[in-house]
């Protein structure tokens, strides 16, 4: 008896054994790295003026450089005295507003597109590059009485 069941497991074994050799091998992915591209995301930030070197173009853009001391920012965009440059932005001068001196401690608020890494790539090396589309100046806040 035990010698009809030996038999009989190696029967089975020797049908099971070239049915599955016969079956392809999918090879292993390779671990890469998630894509660690720089993808644009919009960009606010608002703040105090500090500095203004504008230039306005013939199209009715400006350009120059504008320092903000940035107050509140998205996306992770850096905060406190910031140096951002403009190449034919649209710039809003709201009533009060020397548009060829703005005022320092005027409101301004910078919409744009910051370039950022997705979650969990290193950023190692990285620095955001920030491109200005609009900027509003407002006049600064009363002061409390």
């Amino acid at each position: 008896m035990r010698k009809l069941a030996l038999l009989g497991a190696i029967g089975a074994l020797a049908i099971v054994a070239p049915a599955q050799a016969d079956k392809p091998v999918h090879p292993v992915k390779p671990t890469t790295a998630k894509n660690c591209t720089p993808n644009n995301r919009g960009l606010t930030t608002s703040g105090t003026l500090v500095t203004a070197a504008l230039t306005k173009n013939v199209d009715g853009t400006y350009s120059g450089t504008i320092t903000v001391d940035v107050t509140k920012a998205n996306h992770k965009a850096p905060t406190g005295s910031q140096t951002y440059t403009l190449d034919r932005a649209k710039v809003k001068f709201h009533k009060g507003v020397d548009p060829l001196a703005p005022a320092p401690s005027s409101r301004v608020k910078v919409h744009g597109k910051i370039t950022a890494l997705p979650q969990k790539c290193s950023t190692t090396g990285f620095t955001p590059t920030v491109t200005v589309k609009n900027v509003d100046v407002s006049q600064p806040k009363a002061p409390k009485q």
